[in-house]
C-alpha cells in the first residue's frame, strides 16, 4: 500500500454535527456550511415524479428551497458515517425506514460545493 492514499477515517464529527442540524431543521447551520455554488445530484430521488439528476447551482437557491419546505425538515438515522480528506459520505435511513447513501464533497475552505446521494427502490408504487 502507497502511503500516498488518503486515510479514511470511520465516523465523522463534522458529518454527525450536520445530520443533527438538519434533524432539528436547523436551516441556518446547514446553509452556513455550503459554498457559494452548490451542486445536487440525486439518482431515483423519493419525489412524486422522480427525477435523474437534480441540481441546484447557488448557495442562495438552496437557502430558498429550504426555506420553502413546510414545517420540519424530513429526519434521518445515521446507519454508516467515515469521511476522508474534503468528502464525507453516510448511510442515512429516513423515516420509512429507506436507505439514502450520501456523499459530500467540499472546497479547499472546507464549504459543500456538491452533494451526490442515491437512493434505491425508491420508484413510486
Amino acid at each position: 500500500m502507497s502511503d500516498e492514499r488518503p486515510r479514511i477515517q470511520h465516523g465523522s464529527a463534522r458529518g454527525e454535527a450536520l445530520v443533527a442540524a438538519w434533524n432539528r431543521s436547523d436551516r441556518a447551520y446547514v446553509v452556513d456550511q455550503l459554498a457559494e455554488t452548490v451542486r445536487l445530484e440525486a439518482a431515483r430521488p423519493k419525489m412524486p415524479e422522480p427525477a435523474a439528476v437534480f441540481r441546484l447551482t447557488s448557495k442562495a437557491a438552496f437557502e430558498a428551497e429550504l426555506a420553502a419546505y413546510p414545517g420540519p425538515l424530513p429526519a434521518f438515522e445515521i446507519v454508516g458515517l467515515f469521511e476522508q480528506p474534503n468528502t464525507i459520505c453516510l448511510v442515512l435511513d429516513d423515516a420509512d425506514g429507506d436507505a439514502l447513501a450520501v456523499t459530500i464533497e467540499m472546497d479547499e475552505a472546507g464549504k459543500i460545493e456538491r452533494i451526490i446521494s442515491y437512493r434505491a427502490g425508491a420508484e413510486s408504487e
